[in-house]
């Protein structure tokens, strides 16, 4: 996949580009941004994809010569390993047998689970390529002999791809640009020695990316997607020759979508859509089609040694809030060099099926939720319906909606005949949930309504004891401060306060508290050597003071700031405004800010 560690990066010699400049979406090409909004039609309204890792790396497994690599990306083994691309070759050749490779069963699967579109490796770093290539490297070369690695007779691109179409879903190929092996390209691998004297070539290996891609597009029929991996600040854009190849694909395939990485950055605004990977942007990306690929444990390809596999609350979790900011969910499996995908890949896939056999319509053609966050889960919408995605429900039965538009009825999606009673408070719409709800979890919420939502601003309630959760997500944020979230290497980290570098700018939020007394303030943040301050708190007459020191041992930490009080007559009013003034920024910033929590005494 995209990133990588600069441990990496030492392991590639790296030739300077001239192409470093700033890139134009698609490059200028015509065609492209004319046919846009017709091309993506079908991809906005599919909304749930499979990604599938599959090449020479799986038969390795995570593993060489019996030692275990515990990077999160197996199908990066040749580098962890360190391994010449002519060893690697032989070694794994004759173990990438497909044996058991029935891709009808993997379309059925995907199929099962709801997905609408599937992206398989054609080509991944290492340059081999599971499609047959007719390119003269590919067939006969002096580093690996070949780079096809499909079993005699069989093209295991072509018939996943087929199989993929019979059964109803559009397809699509990754391809990367980058390549290890081929003695042209911008990051060969150290490990393959050149020939005395020579240099790579690089118009030797802009032909030969032109001329596998257009392999993809021209010999397996109707091509949905081109995901292509890997581009540097130094080589982007033309450095690959997108012009040439840009202005021909859309040719071959009018209706084609290109992501894009043929630009540096997961979230350039270049190609057709953004590709953040492993992680979901705390806003989401306004202004632009983008899609998140996630992982079932930890890696990519096949690793016989990853069992961390996310639990169906986390995956669910993750694909509900994909979709509610507007995205795409692409999930990926990694099946092992037999062609078997690991059982509790099944089982999600299964799982999540299961759930969207009920509720597809919050998911098919909908667009972002219109409430900032929700305490209880997430929200999708289509004109005159959202879909409230509850996957806390209040321990009162009660969902509290922050909506004045008037709802005309309101249902669990699936049990339509059975009407939810609606009641209208100062906070908006008080929903009566079912006692007894036995579907599939999260339940989802139909409230059927009339024009535009129109969106209260949301109020953080009590938790069952007690205690007040003040999150990065439900804060309101003046100024230049930006929420930050997860990354592709730390997809786990929380959101937070960032970018506080003006003392002009603060953060508060509304709250509505149920019980007077005094409250402990315990603040969530990331401890940084360049990052410290003051923060000024102040909740009705409450004002309090933290100071934060710069901190060499850094990371997320918790640390009591000290106590408020709320009084009896507070509790009455509507609601009460907790606020975050900087009084002193020391370092480059504020240390970022994960949560507050204010706990009863």
């Amino acid at each position: 996949m995209k990133k990588i560690t600069l441990s990496c990066i030492l392991l590639f010699s790296t030739a300077t580009s001239i192409f470093a400049q700033e890139s134009k979406p698609y490059e200028g090409v015509p065609g492209w941004e004319e046919s846009k909004d017709q091309r993506m039609k079908w991809f906005r309204e599919a909304r749930f994809g499979l990604f599938v890792h599959w090449g020479l790396y799986s038969a390795a497994g995570g593993s060489w010569n019996g030692k275990v690599y515990p990077q999160h990306y197996a199908e990066w083994i040749e580098t962890w390993a360190n391994v010449p691309s002519k060893e690697y070759s032989e070694t794994l050749k004759p173990k990438f047998t497909a044996a058991k490779f029935k891709p009808e069963e993997w379309a059925a699967l995907a199929k099962e689970a709801g997905m609408k579109y599937m992206v398989i490796t054609s080509r991944h770093h290492e340059g081999f390529s599971i499609f047959n290539s007719k390119a003269p490297y590919s067939l006969n070369n002096p580093v690996t002999g070949g780079t096809n690695i499909s079993p005699k007779g069989r093209d295991l691109y072509g018939e996943t791809v087929a199989a993929f179409k019979k059964a109803g879903l559009k397809t699509g190929a990754y391809y990367s640009l980058l390549d290890w092996q081929h003695p042209d390209s911008y990051h060969t691998f150290k490990n393959n020695p050149r020939v005395p004297g020579t240099q790579p070539n690089h118009e030797v290996y802009k032909n030969y990316l032109y001329d596998q891609i257009k392999e993809l597009a021209t010999n397996y029929g109707k091509m949905d997607v081109l995901w292509l991996d890997f581009s540097a600040k130094n080589n982007q854009g033309e450095a690959w020759g997108t012009k040439r190849i840009l202005t021909d694909l859309i040719k071959w395939q009018p209706g084609i979508i290109v992501n894009n990485r043929f630009w540096e950055g997961l979230e350039n605004k270049n190609g057709d859509i953004g590709t953040p990977e492993k992680y979901v942007p705390p806003a989401g990306l306004p202004g632009m089609d983008w899609e998140v690929s996630h992982t079932m444990n930890e890696s990519y390809g096949y690793s016989a040694h990853d069992q961390n596999w996310k639990s169906y609350d986390k995956m669910m979790n993750l694909f509900l809030e994909t979709v509610s900011k507007g995205g795409n969910f692409l999930l990926n499996i990694g099946p092992d060099g037999e062609g078997q995908i690991p059982e509790q890949g099944v089982k999600i896939l299964k799982e999540i099926g299961t759930w969207m056999k009920v509720n597809n319509e919050s998911v098919y053609g909908t667009t972002a939720s219109p409430f900032p966050s929700l305490d209880w889960g997430y929200a999708t919408q289509k004109p005159g319906k959202l879909y409230l995605q509850v996957f806390n429900p209040p321990a009162n039965g009660v969902l509290d909606v922050p909506l004045s538009s008037a709802i005309g009825k309101a249902y669990i999606l699936g049990y339509k005949g059975k009407p939810l009673v609606v009641k209208t408070n100062a906070g908006g719409k008080a929903i009566q949930l079912p006692a007894d709800f036995s579907g599939p979890k999260p339940m989802v919420v139909v409230t059927e309504i009339k024009g535009i939502p129109a969106v209260i601003a949301n109020k953080v309630s009590s938790l069952k004891d007690g205690s007040i959760l003040l999150t990065a997500n439900n804060a309101k944020l003046s100024g230049k401060m930006k929420l930050k979230g997860a990354s592709t290497h730390d997809p786990n980290r929380p959101n937070t306060i960032a970018s506080w570098t003006d003392k002009n700018d603060h953060a508060y939020w509304d709250l509505k508290i149920q019980k007077p007394g005094k409250y402990k303030v315990l603040i969530n943040y990331f401890a940084a050597a360049d990052a410290g301050g003051t923060l000024l708190f102040t909740l009705e007459n409450n004002t309090l003071n933290y100071g934060f020191p710069s901190e060499n041992n850094g990371g997320f930490k918790e640390v009591e700031a000290g106590v408020i009080e709320v009084s009896q007559q507070a509790i009455g009013a509507a609601s009460l405004r907790l606020e975050l003034k900087a009084t002193g920024i020391n370092g480059k910033f504020m240390p970022e800010i994960s949560s507050i929590t204010l706990k009863p005494i």
